[in-house]
């Protein structure tokens, strides 16, 4: 077995070389301009909840663009919709170097995210086709590593940039190594692999959807006066995608298999639950790292890493322990884990807390995500048929990224609360009681993910 699996990595390693590129810098990206955001938004004067648009415009078109992008990955070839998302989410970056403003900065965001669903949708489908089932947990760990060993470094590296060569330095770097990605890829991958049946994409119930996320990502800016309206709109189109659904032979998302595969529907919603608790903390610990400490984005880029190096270290050992036990038990001891980071770090978060303390929490809190997150994948992806494996991805990758969306919009609502918009205006100890909040309420919502997680383990693939 184990000669079995070293001949597959010879044989597709410029496949897995080119996937794990491609995750390290979606990572870094996305870490690296959390640590940013108090420069960017000295730079531009929009407010904290503005600024944060640079972020969750590339979440919103990643979300609403990746149910698409799975369709095309299986359609029209996982490899094929991989290069071009790689070209887009590449070319993108630099353009942001050079281009000026806030407002067009946050429009070529929206177009980046919508390169990252096509890389997003393909990268998992095209490993779970190339590799064996019984081994996918070990591979699927690797590419996992390496989109930790982004988020590890961004702190560091990208408060590094950003210090001595400004923010935009974050998007040149990535420029390089989208262009990496798509040269490895293009030139060392011949094979492709699509779904043989061809589908009609259901562009009626897409449509519906997209109302439906659009009106609640509106309804959850907290500084949109017609927010109310915005979740009104979004349940009565929520509720009229479901009932079209059900009616459609070739549904757009068959509510009936999420209904019949409860494994696969736990595994997606017990993801968007972990990644809504968790994606913020990095963000909103920039801030009080930065504001209430004073720290430089180097210094507390130091502190921040020791959560995503936890994850590079244990994400690989973690998937090949899924391929053994049950996944959905590893992962829901790894949320746990999770959720009691959240609540201590909650609770016990002050003007003088020890900084090792600080960074011990976050590297516990890795561990707890390293167990979650490769064997939460395997599960989703071991429980889709072959034909379905970029579904399966673009769902499970919808679910993280609306995951991370809400995680940055209640983590604005709670800063919000101290009744400031712009950054430098918050107080320290408000910003600090908005810090405590956030991650007790972080911490609660957290416990509702463990029990969906738990559920699993007594169910059948």
């Amino acid at each position: 077995m184990k000669m079995h699996i070293n001949i597959q990595l010879k044989e597709n390693r410029w496949l897995l070389i080119a996937i794990v590129i491609g995750s390290f810098f979606n990572s870094f990206m996305s870490s690296s301009l959390n640590i940013a955001m108090p420069v960017i938004d000295n730079e531009y004067h929009v407010g904290i909840a503005k600024v944060a648009w640079i972020s969750e415009s590339f979440l919103l078109a990643s979300a609403v663009g990746l149910m698409l992008a799975g369709w095309l990955a299986d359609q029209i070839g996982r490899r094929k919709t991989f290069l071009v998302g790689n070209l887009i989410f590449g070319f993108i970056s630099l353009f942001i170097y050079f281009v000026p403003g806030f407002y067009p900065a946050v429009i070529l965001r929206f177009i980046q995210g919508l390169g990252s669903a096509l890389i997003m949708a393909s990268a998992p489908a095209l490993i779970a086709s190339a590799f064996d089932p019984s081994r996918r947990g070990f591979v699927l760990g690797i590419q996992t590593t390496f989109t930790y060993v982004g988020l590890s470094l961004a702190p560091l590296l990208g408060g590094a940039l950003t210090q001595i060569f400004g923010w935009r330095s974050l998007f040149l770097f990535n420029f390089i190594f989208g262009l990496a990605a798509l040269a490895i890829m293009f030139f060392g991958v011949k094979n492709e692999w699509k779904a043989r049946e061809r589908n009609k994409f259901d562009f009626g119930g897409y449509a519906i959807f997209l109302v439906a996320i659009v009106a609640l990502v509106l309804a959850l800016d907290w500084m949109n006066k017609f927010s109310i309206i915005m979740l009104i709109l979004s349940i009565i189109t929520g509720y009229i995608f479901i009932r079209f659904e059900l009616k459609k032979e070739k549904p757009f998302i068959s509510i009936a298999f999420l209904k019949s595969n409860k494994y696969f529907t736990n595994s997606n919603f017990a993801a968007l639950i972990n990644y809504a608790t968790t994606f913020a903390i990095s963000y909103v610990l920039s801030l009080y790292l930065q504001n209430v400490r004073g720290m430089t984005p180097v210094g507390a880029g130091l502190i921040l890493c020791f959560q995503p190096l936890m994850m590079a270290l244990f994400s690989a050992y973690a998937g090949h322990l899924s391929d053994k036990h049950n996944p959905g038990k590893i992962a829901s001891y790894g949320m746990a884990m999770i959720a009691f980071a959240l609540f201590v770090i909650g609770i016990f978060l002050s003007e003088n807390l020890p900084l090792p303390i600080i960074a011990l929490l976050l590297a516990f809190l890795g561990f707890g995500f390293a167990l979650f997150s490769s064997p939460n994948t395997n599960a989703v992806m071991s429980s889709a048929d072959a034909g379905s494996y970029g579904f399966a991805s673009a769902f499970l990758a919808f679910n993280r990224l609306f995951g991370q969306f809400i995680s940055m919009a209640l983590a604005s609502a709670f800063i919000l609360l101290s009744n400031h918009s712009h950054l430098g205006a918050i107080p320290e100890h408000a910003l600090l009681m908005a810090s405590k909040m956030i991650f007790v309420f972080f911490g609660l919502f957290s416990c509702l993910g463990v029990d969906l997680s738990y559920q699993r383990i007594r169910m059948k693939k």
